[in-house]
């Protein structure tokens, strides 16, 4: 029996034409994905006109009716309107984030009564905290975002009775916060591409993506501009624990020589 054997193809043996065209289409896939951001932060911007105006009407119904049902309506549209505005305002952060890091404006204040703040609005949800009392200096809006992100993700991920465990501390200068659930978790090989809405991700990942990939994705870029990190660590099936540290006072801030 004869047996033929045929050379590995490489990258050094294929043909200069097929390596061209590899090329090429790696271009066009680029290029198809950076014109995919562009439509999507335009499409988003045309949202945020309607929902406003949407927000605007209902708040005025909802504040001069009498009748209970209607106020009651009125309200459930508001928080969906509001909803989808925090999603639309996200989707168009991470947009641009993809062409630019994220604009700061620094401030200093104390995190710990602005995440007791967000906790607070969360009375469907058991969520224990330990909140370490002191200053820090970062773009207190981006700051706030980040944390609602990172809770609600963890929210939509656990029933009533779960509980949501929320620690920060401080570690070399650097403010640290993590957050737990005990939700489904996600699959190991899903962990890298958590951060990342634009990437190539399984099924049972989109579906998490749904209502969190925008966010997470969103949590990453804010992190990065103020020069710090952002990791997950998870179990499928045992839920996940999301960590950020950044600089509690970052290289841009100044401080004014003594004398």
């Amino acid at each position: 029996m004869d047996i033929k054997t045929c050379p590995l193809k490489t990258k050094e043996t294929m043909p200069e034409d097929i390596l061209i065209r590899k090329e090429e289409l790696k271009d066009e896939n680029l290029e198809t994905l950076e014109k995919v951001k562009l439509l999507i932060a335009k499409i988003s911007h045309e949202f945020k006109t309607p929902l406003n105006s949407i927000m605007g009407f209902t708040e005025l119904i909802k504040n001069s009716t009498e009748n209970d049902k209607i106020a009651e309506y009125s309200n459930i549209i508001l928080n969906c309107s509001e909803y989808m505005l925090t999603l639309v305002q996200n989707l168009i952060d991470i947009t641009k984030s993809k062409y630019k890091t994220l604009e700061l404006s620094y401030s200093i204040f104390n995190p710990k009564e602005l995440i007791k703040e967000v906790i607070d609005s969360y009375n469907n949800i058991k969520i224990k905290y330990t909140l370490i009392n002191c200053t820090l200096v970062a773009d207190y809006t981006r700051f706030k975002q980040l944390i609602i992100n990172l809770i609600s993700n963890a929210v939509k991920f656990s029933n009533n009775q779960e509980i949501i465990e929320i620690i920060t501390y401080t570690e070399n200068n650097n403010y640290c916060f993590e957050i737990t659930d005990i939700g489904e978790g996600i699959a190991e090989e899903d962990i890298d591409k958590i951060f990342d809405f634009f990437s190539q991700v399984t099924d049972e990942q989109n579906k998490r993506n749904l209502g969190s990939g925008i966010g997470l994705s969103l949590c990453k870029s804010i992190v990065t501009a103020h020069n710090g990190v952002i990791y997950v660590k998870s179990q499928k099936g045992k839920g996940s624990t999301f960590t950020f540290k950044i600089p509690r006072e970052p290289q841009i801030i100044k401080k004014t020589p003594e004398g």
